[in-house]
């Protein structure tokens, strides 16, 4: 693996970090997790922030828990600009340089990084006239200046609003493939981890719940709190369709059948919930997210089309349930 972290804690007053992590070289890894999970903890520590109370950390066969944060040859991009006022963007790529390189060197290096994050033509800009999408990408172009090994980005898109975000995480993405550079991204935002990732570091309370891919750790989570963390569903009583069972099934909105007419289905291969009362019809731009009763129990479905009818048949196929 290019950067482990090896049974690394930390411990605060009232917070305990204890995780391992392994990432491979030109990955993209993402941290998701609910605030006050440990995720930008984890960041701090790779890139020398602050120091584990144990554990360590290798980057590339080399043990650099306790080198200054200067020669990690680790980037690190904020939320927060942290742009220099003073300086123009050319000044501000530049500064993040080597001072051994010659000037036009430098000249071509700031063009060729400007082009990668889209804005061709910038060097003379004053960092005041930028907007807040150009600030980040400027700040993400000084970082990447410095030749890092590894890239971190530390919520980078979130002060930003939602088309931009959008925007700029898939450019992110752009940059990763064009530079093949090892990034480790860490987000509270679930839709920014799923579309960019390679991989998905699940965190709650300074703990790895679960890594994995985002189809994987979407469509069949390991726990209730991976099934609620990771998007909408239904949990429901396995004593309320087959006898003698414990426990609950869990179900993905997108993994129901609505039946207007009487649905029959080979029950080795679905669950079927009979005369499900809607509660109500969202209309999410293409399709309808619908809350039904089934004998007391919210369930949630999509579906193309709205149904004309109170009450309607429902079926899961067996391979989408989750079992806990």
């Amino acid at each position: 693996m290019y950067l482990e972290l090896n049974d690394i804690k930390k411990s605060y007053k009232d917070f305990n970090l204890e995780v391992n992590i392994s990432v491979e070289k030109g990955e993209f890894l993402s941290i998701l997790g609910p605030s006050g999970s440990g995720k930008s903890t984890v960041l701090s520590i790779i890139a020398g922030l602050e120091s584990p109370d144990s554990g360590s950390v290798i980057l590339d066969g080399r043990d650099i828990t306790g080198e200054e944060i200067q020669k990690r040859e680790i980037g690190l991009v904020f939320q927060e600009f942290s742009l220099f006022e003073n300086m123009n963007v050319q000044k501000n790529i530049t500064y993040a340089m080597d001072r051994k390189i010659p000037k036009k060197k430098k000249n071509e290096a700031v063009a060729g990084l400007l082009k990668l994050v889209g804005l061709s033509g910038y060097e003379k800009r004053n960092v005041s006239s930028l907007s807040g999408g150009e600030a980040q990408r400027i700040a993400l172009a000084r970082t990447l200046a410095s030749e890092p090994k590894i890239l971190l980005l530390d919520e980078p898109l979130s002060a930003l609003d939602a088309p931009l975000r959008k925007y700029l995480r898939t450019k992110i993405r752009e940059i990763h493939d064009q530079l093949g550079i090892t990034i480790i991204h860490v987000t509270h935002d679930r839709e920014e981890a799923f579309a960019i990732s390679d991989r998905i570091v699940i965190m709650s309370e300074g703990k790895v719940e679960k890594i994995g891919k985002a189809e994987e750790l979407y469509r069949k989570p390991s726990s209730p709190f991976l099934a609620t963390f990771l998007g909408d569903g239904t949990f429901i009583p396995r004593s309320l369709l087959e006898d003698g069972n414990d426990g609950f099934y869990f179900f993905r909105p997108e993994s129901v059948l609505v039946s207007e007419g009487d649905i029959e289905r080979e029950l080795s291969t679905y669950i079927v919930l009979k005369n499900a009362k809607i509660l109500s019809s969202e209309f999410q731009g293409g399709n309808y997210i619908l809350t039904l009763d089934y004998k007391g129990i919210k369930v949630t479905a999509l579906t193309s089309t709205r149904p004309k009818k109170e009450y309607v048949d429902l079926a899961v196929m067996r391979n989408y349930l989750n079992v806990f």
